[in-house]
């Protein structure tokens, strides 16, 4: 029992660190397109020194990750303790008092760290904080909502970054892959209520919307859907990052002992592939260093979240914890 509670432990840490390591590759990405175009100089996030910069936004995106993470587990401690023991407050690994103060202080240093990117970024880090809630306290009871809302959380905290990127088809393929990842963890999982034809409707019309906001605002605006001088063949480095993803997924599903353990390998590697994402946006707008780098993060990422897995005993036991 005691051995199934640590892997339990283990696998949920690793699911949360898989989580933050997408959430900077995804916000990076945004600061890079913004910094690295001459179009955005009047932006505040344009003037600022890459190494502030970049450590300003991953400080946000482990703190938003942080701050969601401590949000559920605190609203979901009755439910857990009936549940799901194995999870820290049920068992006492951290109190409800410890979890108000790391949920509160994670969205102080996210606030914090937004203002040196400027007072939009502060505006986008309170909305995307208040998706979170409305997520937690509402959308995760509606199946439709839940993945919906998942979808645009994501979206949004791209945006942090930079509220007036034109070049949006990266912050929507991150909303779809989310959203996608989130539907089959919900079906692997089998979670009730059941996702109805009236429920798909509403996830496919919510996704149908979202999408035209996102693509919609900055070709209104451009007038086109790629930056200046890309063209749609550079597109095949995303199509292979697509590719990829759907090949290993399918893969790991095939050799997972369960449903709900297929269900967490999505969710690990789904977050993680978010970095893989990043760097092929880059190589197809031919910025190669930039590529390279994120590449290279993405595969410091693998490599940590498997030394973690092989040291913490993570086994790949079903996961007791849900974005």
């Amino acid at each position: 029992m005691l051995k199934n509670s640590r892997q339990a432990l283990a696998t949920m840490h690793l699911t949360r660190l898989s989580v933050a390591i997408g959430a900077i590759a995804d916000i990076w990405l945004v600061l890079i397109l913004t910094k690295s175009n001459t179009d955005y100089v009047g932006t505040s996030v344009y003037l600022i020194p890459w190494w502030s910069a970049l450590l300003a936004t991953a400080i946000i995106a482990i703190c938003m990750c942080g701050f969601a993470a401590s949000l559920n587990d605190t609203l979901d401690v009755r439910h857990d303790a009936a549940f799901h023991p194995n999870r820290p407050i049920p068992r006492g690994l951290i109190s409800m008092s410890h979890a108000a103060v790391v949920m509160v202080s994670c969205l102080l240093l996210s606030l914090l760290a937004s203002s040196f990117l400027g007072t939009w970024p502060v505006q986008i880090t309170l909305l995307t904080a208040a998706i979170v809630l409305f997520y937690n306290t509402v959308g995760k009871f509606v199946p439709a909502v839940g993945i919906v809302s998942i979808g645009l959380l994501y979206a949004t905290h791209m945006l942090i970054a930079n509220i007036e990127l034109t070049f949006a088809l990266p912050v929507w393929l991150v909303m779809t892959h989310v959203m996608i990842c989130g539907i089959s963890v919900y079906v692997l999982e089998g979670k009730r209520p059941k996702l109805s034809f009236r429920g798909w409707m509403g996830v496919v019309l919510g996704w149908l919307f979202w999408s035209a906001i996102v693509i919609g605002v900055p070709y209104a605006r451009t007038g086109s859907i790629l930056p200046e001088g890309m063209s749609f063949f550079s597109l095949i480095w995303v199509v292979a990052a697509i590719v990829g993803f759907i090949v290993t997924i399918r893969w790991k599903i095939r050799h997972a002992s369960s449903h709900r353990n297929a269900a967490e390998k999505i969710r690990r590697y789904g977050a993680l592939w978010e970095c893989m994402y990043a760097g092929a946006w880059l190589a197809a707008l031919q910025m190669t260093w930039a590529s390279i780098a994120m590449f290279g993060f993405a595969f410091f990422a693998g490599v940590t979240v498997m030394l973690v897995k092989e040291t913490t005993g993570g086994s790949g036991k079903p996961l007791a914890w849900r974005i």
